[in-house]
């Protein structure tokens, strides 16, 4: 097999990679161009696979149409993909290859189940969904069983995906962020400023019925929501509130960056790309005790509370809004938090996967 050496951030030590690494891409239309998983494409020399291809969309949709949803989402857009890697498969056949679904819950077929025609490719994904949601949106994992590795980026996937995948070659690898871009400003900081951003999983119903009554204990609040228009409608109207959509990644760290606090009431979690947006800009944070939170949110003095208690939301956001000196310590160790959680750091050991899959 053909390996290439990849320069190693520690003590120069180089770590073996296969020579052909190919990214299956897929972005979340609601993610800032800053944001979302597919950032790891930037920080790695990778073929990205975007379903650029001659195929015409008649026959990708035929050839999706008898696909059961039930083995991942699959569909005229994940035809296009496999075209597109077909082809560049074809053309570097003969090179080790590892081929990585960024976003496993989808795109997940032919390749992998036909994967003895290439022996020299290792597939493998990234799931992104807890566990509560995987089960009910996957029900038959014999396709995701062939892959060769998977990367779960919440701690409360791991079992789940052990039990269903069936692999040896499961790891917790944490979601990055970029701290390059996400990063504070003091300047811009306002007092009573709260920030609550997207849409996935967020615990409306706790956001909304905290904001009127946090707002009776906190004089002049002003709260700054970021979700698509669609879903605009999730938000009860109250004086303090206003709403941001479809605005540029300059303007939302803008927003991070002249709040008081990120408040993000959730359902459940894995990895939450405002959370970590959040920790590196410097924010304190008041979230809810589920799923992957306690690992990214570990060793910092943020707030993780229970799920529905929304007194505990009330009485925590309204007593930080008033201790500044509290919320200056919470704010450097968020910092501190999302720097050991850069991009840069995650792609390293997402090589080290890479490689320990290609050992099989």
């Amino acid at each position: 097999m053909n390996y290439f050496l990849v320069p190693s951030m520690n003590f120069g030590i180089k770590r073996i990679m296969p020579s052909n690494l190919i990214h299956i891409h897929h972005r979340s239309q609601n993610h800032a161009g800053k944001s979302g998983y597919s950032r790891l494409t930037d920080y790695m020399p990778v073929t990205s696979i975007y379903g650029n291809t001659r195929l015409p969309y008649y026959v990708a949709k035929l050839v999706s149409k008898p696909h059961s949803n039930k083995r991942g989402l699959y569909n005229a857009g994940s035809v296009w993909k496999e075209a597109e890697l077909l082809e560049h498969l074809r053309r570097s056949r003969k090179e080790s290859s590892v081929v990585h679904y960024l976003n496993a819950e989808r795109d997940v077929r032919y390749f992998v189940k036909f994967r003895k025609f290439f022996p020299v490719t290792k597939f493998c994904g990234t799931f992104h969904k807890p566990p509560e949601v995987l089960y009910q949106t996957i029900t038959d994992f014999k396709i995701l069983q062939n892959l060769h590795g998977a990367i779960a980026v919440g701690e409360n996937q791991v079992e789940f995906l052990k039990e269903k995948l069936r692999l040896q070659n499961i790891a917790f690898i944490p979601h990055g962020v970029d701290t390059e871009f996400f990063t504070p400003d003091r300047v811009k900081k306002e007092s009573n400023t709260i920030i609550f951003v997207g849409n996935h999983l967020r615990d409306f119903d706790a956001f909304n019925f905290c904001i009127p009554r946090i707002s009776e204990k906190v004089k002049g609040l002003k709260v700054h929501v970021v979700l698509p228009k669609d879903h605009q409608n999730k938000i009860t109207p109250h004086g303090s509130i206003t709403i941001h959509s479809d605005i540029h990644d300059f303007e939302l760290r803008n927003l991070y960056n002249c709040s008081s606090l990120l408040f993000l009431p959730l359902r459940e979690a894995t990895a939450c790309n405002s959370l970590l947006e959040g920790l590196a800009c410097g924010l304190p944070i008041v979230s809810t005790d589920v799923g992957g939170n306690r690992f990214y949110l570990e060793g910092t003095k943020n707030l993780l509370l229970p799920k529905g208690d929304n007194n505990a939301y009330i009485d925590a956001v309204a007593h930080l809004l008033s201790r500044p000196e509290t919320l200056q310590e919470m704010a450097i160790s968020s910092r501190e938090k999302a720097l050991t959680l850069s991009w840069e750091k995650i792609a390293q050991k997402v090589t080290a996967f890479y490689e320990d899959i290609s050992k099989e």
